[in-house]
């Protein structure tokens, strides 16, 4: 009985509701009828005086006589569409990015690699943008605020292509230099000004370019572990060719600013070189000595028959090169004395359309020249032969103990740290360097929207245009299937 009771009751509300709604519609059509009753009696008027006019005449005819109320509607329309267009404005800011370095004109990063205009939008910069504002990237969606960022070119470059095989003709790409970056206000974000947000986002992304896409600082980077399972005199060799590599990264840097200094440690490029020779004439020479007196090795017998095997090698390239240097010199001796060591030739100036007598070296000067070289190359070989010879005397004797071992292997630990430090140093410094260098490489002018733009007169025309057409296709289409109060078939 309550279930029933309780279906009554649903039913009597759902009867209610729907008497109330139909209610409603009825008095919304009432008023509705009434406010157009106006148009509709000139519509009718219009229709019966000018029943012999086409369809479009008698559009025409209703439009001028319709004018005011047509003309106020449009004006209610474009007032609208102003405000709306000026109170979003304000929740926009735009700037204009420049890249004015050479490799920009090609579609490239400073260092080279392919430009994408579009990395401005990506996860990283978004990041760094919200940790300029002091926000916790993950308390918002960074997709809804890429979802605010728009990046378009404003400036195109044509560069040629090569001709292909199925095309005579060169074409052509374009490639821009200038990007124009709107940003609108994200919902996600309410305390920070639109402006303030476009800013930190063009920071951000300064810092990823220049950061990541001007220098490639892999050369400096030091992982000690690689050295594990190395012998104790090759790791020596390998913090050797470390060194060197950093040094010659760092020279080069010297002949580019011989005056940069660091603000913060007031570190050049001079004293980091200084630093890097110390290591390499002090502590890896220190480890090098110890490590070939103590005879430090984790597999002694293998190694110095590796040392054997490399000497028999290089014994049968200096032979190699020395029978080289003899043949040489034998057919040195061969040639003919009286022969002077240059040739006079004839020869035409084309600019002063005269004849002159040019000199020309022998053959002779040529095999003096590679006989030199590969004397030279013997001489290297024998020298790396004998130092190879002493380490493995040195090996043999040395009593390779674990304590001589442990302490190898502090010494190891102690020259990674100090690369581990010096290499920090160097990028320190060496980011500062490029960040001065390359200042004007990206550069980024905010665009102040005049009102007229703000207004974005030229969608206010559009959309009231639209209307206008609107307002006759439907007066138009009235008189088609409607005349005189009735329905056309």
């Amino acid at each position: 009985m309550r279930d029933e009771k309780h279906i009554l009751d649903e039913q009597e509300r759902d009867l209610l509701i729907g008497a109330k709604n139909k209610k409603r519609i009825k008095v919304f059509g009432r008023l509705t009828k009434k406010a157009f009753s106006p148009i509709t009696k000139v519509l009718d008027e219009v229709d019966t005086d000018y029943s012999d006019r086409s369809r479009t005449r008698r559009a025409l005819i209703a439009m001028l006589k319709l004018k005011a109320p047509i003309c106020i509607f449009l004006a209610v329309v474009v007032a609208l569409s102003a405000c709306y267009f000026l109170w979003n404005s304000n929740n926009s800011a735009s700037t204009e990015m420049s890249l004015n370095y050479e490799e920009a004109a090609y579609g490239l990063n400073p260092n080279s690699t392919r430009f994408y205009a579009h990395d401005i939008t990506s996860p990283e910069v978004i990041e760094g943008m919200l940790d300029y504002c002091g926000i916790d990237p993950e308390t918002v969606d960074i997709n809804s605020i890429v979802d605010c960022i728009s990046v378009r070119p404003t400036n195109t470059k044509a560069i040629p292509k090569e001709r292909s095989e199925d095309n005579d003709k060169e074409e052509t790409y374009f490639i821009s230099t200038t990007y124009r970056i709107t940003m609108n206000k994200p919902a996600c974000i309410k305390d920070v000004d639109v402006r303030l947000l476009l800013n930190f986002l063009c920071k951000a992304y300064k810092d990823k370019l220049y950061n990541n896409y001007t220098e490639n600082r892999s050369i400096l980077s030091f992982d000690i572990g690689k050295f594990n399972d190395k012998e104790y005199m090759v790791i020596a060799d390998l913090f050797d060719l470390k060194a060197q590599q950093i040094e010659k990264y760092l020279n080069t840097r010297v002949k580019q600013s011989k005056t940069f200094k660091e603000q913060q440690t007031d570190e050049t490029f001079k004293s980091l070189v200084q630093k890097v020779e110390d290591i390499r004439t002090y502590d890896i020479e220190k480890y090098r000595s110890f490590v070939k007196e103590a005879g430090c090795s984790h597999d002694k017998a293998r190694y110095t028959n590796s040392l054997k095997y490399v000497n028999r090698m290089k014994d049968i390239d200096f032979s190699k090169d020395m029978a080289s240097y003899n043949v040489y010199n034998s057919g040195i001796k061969m040639y003919n004395e009286s022969l002077i060591n240059v040739v006079m030739i004839p020869s035409i100036d084309r600019e002063k359309n005269s004849y002159y007598m040019s000199r020309t070296k022998t053959g002779m000067d040529y095999m003096a020249k590679q006989a030199d070289n590969h004397l030279l190359t013997a001489k290297e070989i024998s020298k790396e032969v004998k130092q190879n010879k002493d380490i493995i005397n040195k090996m043999e004797t040395g009593k390779n103990s674990s304590t001589d071992a442990e302490k190898a292997d502090r010494m190891i630990k102690s020259i990674g740290k100090k690369f581990t430090d010096l290499s920090k140093q160097i990028e320190t410094v060496d980011k500062a360097y490029v960040k001065y260098k390359t200042k004007d490489y990206l550069t980024f002018k905010s665009t102040n929207a005049s009102l007229r733009q703000k207004l974005q007169s030229t969608k206010v025309i559009i959309i009231a245009a639209v209307l206008f057409i609107g307002i006759f296709a439907v007066i138009w289409l009235r008189f088609r299937y409607f005349s005189g109060g009735e329905v056309l078939q």
